[in-house]
């Protein structure tokens, strides 16, 4: 290594071994393609200011595109002391000049660094979204297949309330898509270029961070210098968004979980199942467990890089930008999985509906709505009505009658006007966001146009992050004459 100035001495090998990848191999596919992009647009910007000069430009230009054909296989075999934008910086200067380095006037590894993050999370936050709005729709297209299958709502793990299966995969459906909201909403931090923010201080130099910004396809410059290379808030938000996801995707895998257990209310195909290497019968439906246990690992990112950001100071710090930032990707890595997972065993669950039915007719669901016609005859009070109903369903386990109905005669009639049957009464229940299948459609028509807003936004959003216009820039600037 060359002597900065200040540094006469690289790194002390067993720290350089914590804290930078010696291996450059990957830093081939996860940074430098990054920093190519962004020393492309830099060096567009500078030969339009007059920084640099176009033959400079160009050969930069020329330089990284050979590199980027050989999948940057001549910095990979590069020592890299510091770390592997300064190994990126040697080859450029070892092969074009060191007028190479001109390249940095104007900016610093902390708003390069700041910026490949953004760039870098582009991929994963539209994977990710992408996955949601299909676990979305396939909730949708299931509900609307099943608005008459009734189906046993549970409290406390017990048959409480008829319902329908749709009324459940819009419950689902729901959720996730305030969870969509949520990780759309992170999207004008990511859409925020920092380059040009420099060290923290911005530069006397007359740059153009609103060129930079257009050609690397974010929606506008730097807004504050200090703020562009202090703050990893995209990260934490980002997180936020995708624990909470995990928590909702957790608590459904544990319903689902629950019907093909011991309910038996659903089943899984074999082939979204797992077998015991000891008991022949068994079929666990383990791809649920791992969504859980998914969920839980991006809780652990979300508190880790919370906690590395904690207290330090507000400017560019490695605690911030490099330890609690690196937990974003396993986060979202998680949750991609969590939720290709649950759309999987959607897909392919099956609906016991005759089990279904055997639970609601045998678990005396229908008793609130018997109690509440009670009242309304003016039979009893509510109070008195619920009394009453309960001692009739506990006088019904007794004596092992399989309905209130088959008690027979009473101080008043049971009949089907007063104590109906569950599918009768989830056909009916429409106020408060009720099965009836009128209001379950009203519920899946609201859903179903968020779902296509959210996807309308993120397709304007991937559109946005082209680098066509820095492509059309680069041919320009090839074309003219020196």
């Amino acid at each position: 290594m060359q002597s900065t100035g200040r540094i006469k001495s690289t790194l002390h090998p067993e720290a350089s071994a914590i804290v930078f990848d010696s291996d450059l191999q990957r830093a081939t596919k996860d940074e430098l393609p990054f920093y190519a992009d962004i020393d492309r647009a830099q060096a567009v910007m500078l030969e339009r200011v007059g920084l640099i000069d176009r033959a400079l430009a160009r050969k930069v230009l020329t330089e990284l595109d050979k590199l980027q054909a050989e999948s940057f296989q001549s910095i990979a075999s590069r020592p890299a002391p510091r770390g592997s934008y300064l190994a990126y910086e040697d080859h450029l200067r070892s092969v074009i000049g060191n007028e190479a380095s001109n390249l940095h006037l104007g900016r610093s590894r902390n708003d390069i660094n700041a910026t490949l993050l953004k760039l870098k999370l582009r991929a994963p936050y539209q994977e990710l979204s992408d996955e949601l709005l299909r676990l979305l729709r396939l909730l949708c297209s299931l509900a609307r297949e099943h608005l008459e299958t009734v189906f046993p709502l549970h409290t406390h793990r017990q048959p409480a309330l008829p319902s329908t299966f749709a009324h459940h995969l819009t419950a689902f459906a729901s959720a996730l898509a305030r969870d969509l909201d949520a990780l759309l909403a992170v999207h004008p931090i990511l859409n925020l270029s920092c380059l040009g923010a420099g060290a923290g201080g911005g530069t006397t130099l007359p740059i153009l961070p609103e060129l930079t910004a257009r050609l690397l396809g974010f929606s506008s410059k730097p807004l504050n210098s200090i703020d562009s290379v202090a703050s990893r808030d995209l990260v934490l938000r980002m997180l936020a968004a995708c624990a909470i996801l995990g928590s909702s995707l957790s608590r459904i895998a544990e319903t689902l979980l629950l019907w093909v257990g011991d309910h038996g209310l659903a089943t899984l195909p074999d082939e979204l199942v797992g077998s015991s290497s000891a008991m022949p019968h068994k079929r666990n439906p383990f791809l649920l467990e791992q969504v859980q246990g998914k969920a839980g690992a991006i809780v652990g990112c979300f508190v880790a890089a919370i906690t590395a950001m904690h207290s330090t100071p507000f400017t560019n710090c490695v605690a911030v930008g490099t330890e609690a930032a690196r937990n974003v990707w396993p986060g979202i890595d998680h949750s991609i999985g969590a939720v290709r997972l649950m759309r999987l065993c959607f897909s392919g669950l099956i609906v016991a509906e005759d089990a279904a039915a055997a639970m609601l007719g045998g678990s005396f669901v229908n008793a609130m709505e018997t109690a509440n016609r009670l009242t309304l005859g003016g039979h009893l009070d509510f109070r008195s009505a619920h009394n009453e109903v309960g001692r009739l369903v506990t006088t019904a386990i007794e004596c092992g009658a399989p309905s209130l109905l088959a008690l027979g005669q009473h101080d008043w009639v049971l009949n089907s006007e007063n104590s109906p049957a569950p599918d009768v009464i989830a056909r009916a229940a429409r106020a408060g966001g009720g099965p009836a299948p009128d209001a379950v459609t009203t519920s899946l028509y609201e859903l179903e146009s968020g779902i296509d807003r959210a996807g309308t936004l993120l397709r304007d959003l991937v559109a946005g992050w082209s680098l066509a216009q820095l492509r059309s820039e680069i041919a320009n600037l090839q074309q003219l004459a020196i």
